[in-house]
């Protein structure tokens, strides 16, 4: 497994975790009896995480291409 595959396996993990969380935090606040958005948090959280994810694969690639386009540079001489 390759060090992309587990970075976003890790963040996938961490923002499902949060989502759960925040589900749970919801769950026990309704059955106080308090109002609570915590769902539209949650959510808005996942999305913000998924961005993430998404540019942070995006740099790892680009920064990878140039390491390989370097190291073939460097082998031919």
């Amino acid at each position: 497994m390759n060090v992309e595959t587990q970075f976003v396996r890790a963040m996938v993990g961490y923002a499902l975790a949060r989502a759960h969380n925040q589900r749970a935090r919801s769950a026990a606040a309704k059955a106080r009896g308090a109002r609570t958005e915590l769902g539209a948090s949650a959510l808005e959280w996942a999305i913000i995480s998924a961005i993430l994810v998404a540019a942070a694969l995006a740099i790892g690639l680009v920064v990878r291409n140039v390491i390989d386009k370097r190291t073939g540079e460097i082998q031919k001489g």
